[in-house]
């Protein structure tokens, strides 16, 4: 095998492997609330992984019948947001609402740091989503909304 093809066998691998670590690092898992997902995002975020990340999740909504959407940042810290300040952050977090509305799907957010928090409202972006303390209370609310109780069977 010559350099040429080592380097093409090379850049194939790098290439199966980023997509391994995306589905890792953002799986979308069925909720016990019907029509309900939930993406955990963890890792280090970059604006290329984020748009990644959001071209899954409205691929996803488009073949399953999903109403709700909980997108979980609890793993996201200030020092895992790589080459991309907390305003991009925002920014692209508010393209994920607005692209998840526009499926018709309802986001939710939950697991927000305060320095996010912060960056978003002062930046001034509207997010046009609810957000909740933690993957927990959110659940609780879609089951309220849906008039769904846990019974001992």
């Amino acid at each position: 095998m010559n350099k040429d093809e080592y380097i093409k066998v090379l850049e194939k691998r790098v290439e199966e492997y980023e997509a391994a670590l995306a589905d890792i690092t953002a799986p979308i898992i069925p909720s016990i609330i019907p029509q309900t997902i939930l993406v955990p995002v963890t890792g280090l975020l970059m604006a290329e992984r984020l748009e990644k990340i959001t071209a899954k999740i409205l691929n996803h909504i488009k073949e399953h019948d999903i109403e709700f959407a909980i997108i979980d940042f609890t793993d996201i810290t200030v020092d895992r947001i790589e080459q991309m300040g907390l305003s991009e952050l925002g920014e692209q977090i508010r393209n994920l609402t607005d692209s998840i509305n526009l499926m018709g799907v309802k986001p939710y957010f939950v697991g927000m740091t305060p320095q996010l928090i912060k960056e978003i409202v002062l930046s001034g972006i509207d997010l046009n989503a609810e957000t909740h303390a933690n993957f927990q209370a959110a659940l609780k609310h879609l089951m309220k909304i849906n008039s769904l109780v846990f019974q001992r069977v």
